[in-house]
C-alpha cells in the first residue's frame, strides 16, 4: 500500500511536467508556422506599405509585392529518369527530401520500385507535389537532382525566384484551404489537385532579393524554435525515463518508499 501511495504521488508529479512540456511544444510549432506565415505573406519590415492583393486568401500584402498565377512561375515538364540518381520523396512536413530514404524510414505504404526507369526527374528549383496529398501540404521545392514518383506533378521555373519561398507559401494554412478549394474529388481521399487546376491558383511574391531575406530570417529563427523543440522533447525522454527507473526501484525495494513517504 505504502509502495501504491508513493509511486501513485511520484509519478503523478512527473506526468504533470511532461504534460506542461508537451503543450510547451504544441505551442512551439504553432508559433514556428506564425513565423512562416508572417514572413511569406506579410514580409518581414513592420513599416512596408500594405495594399489589398485581391485575393481572398492571401487577404493584404506589401505594395510592392506581385500576385501572380502559378502558370506565371512554372511549366509542368516531365523528365526522363536517369536510374544513377536517388529516389526522391516528398512529405506533408518535410518538403522533399534531399536523398534517398533508406527502406525503414519509408512510409510502409510506398514501395520503392526495383526498376527506376519509371520514375521521372526532378532538377534544383522544381516545385515537386503529390497530387492525392497536396490539400494536406505534400509540397516540395527541389535541391538536388533526383527522381520521383511518376504520381507526382513535377513544375520548373520559368522565371528566376526562389522556389522555397512558393513551398512556405504553400505550406501556410490558407493556402491550404485555397488548395483544397482547387482540387478535384467527391471525399478527402480521393482529393486530387490537377496540374491545369493548380497552374490557375494565385500567390504573392516579393522581389529576388527580399525573397533572399525573407528565407534568411525563416532559416534563423526556425532553427531557434526546432533547438528548443529539441532540447524539451529530451528532457521529456528523461522524464519518462526517471519514471521508469522510479517505479522499478521502488518495487524491487532499492527505495524505501517510508522514509520517502
Amino acid at each position: 500500500m505504502a509502495i501504491a501511495r508513493f509511486l501513485d504521488r511520484e509519478t503523478g508529479r512527473i506526468d504533470g511536467l511532461i504534460e506542461k512540456k508537451t503543450r510547451f511544444i504544441a505551442l512551439l510549432k504553432e508559433k514556428r508556422a506564425a513565423v512562416i506565415t508572417h514572413a511569406v505573406t506579410r514580409g518581414i519590415d513592420p513599416d512596408a506599405p500594405m495594399r489589398d492583393s485581391g485575393v481572398g486568401w492571401l487577404g493584404r500584402v506589401p505594395a510592392h509585392w506581385d500576385v501572380l498565377r502559378i502558370a506565371a512561375l512554372f511549366r509542368e515538364v516531365s523528365r526522363p529518369a536517369d536510374p544513377a540518381l536517388p529516389v526522391l520523396s516528398v512529405s506533408i512536413h518535410d518538403g522533399v527530401t534531399d536523398g534517398e530514404l533508406a527502406d525503414e524510414d519509408r512510409d510502409r505504404k510506398v514501395a520503392l520500385s526495383e526498376d527506376r526507369t519509371k520514375y521521372q526527374g526532378v532538377a534544383p528549383g522544381d516545385l515537386v507535389y503529390n497530387m492525392m496529398r497536396a490539400w494536406q501540404g505534400a509540397f516540395g521545392a527541389v535541391m538536388v537532382k533526383g527522381l520521383v514518383s511518376p504520381a507526382y506533378v513535377v513544375a520548373a521555373p520559368v522565371t528566376t525566384f526562389r522556389t522555397k519561398f512558393i513551398e512556405h507559401l504553400l505550406h501556410t494554412k490558407s493556402a491550404a484551404e485555397e488548395i483544397r478549394r482547387f482540387s478535384r474529388g467527391i471525399a478527402d481521399f480521393r482529393m486530387r489537385l490537377y496540374w491545369d487546376h493548380f497552374r490557375a491558383l494565385k500567390v504573392c511574391l516579393p522581389p529576388l532579393e527580399e525573397q533572399d531575406r525573407i528565407l534568411s530570417e525563416i532559416d534563423a529563427e526556425t532553427a531557434r524554435i526546432d533547438g528548443l523543440i529539441s532540447l524539451t522533447e529530451r528532457s521529456i525522454d528523461l522524464l519518462r525515463e526517471k519514471r521508469a527507473a522510479l517505479i522499478t526501484a521502488a518495487v524491487t525495494g532499492k527505495i524505501d518508499v517510508r522514509a520517502a513517504a
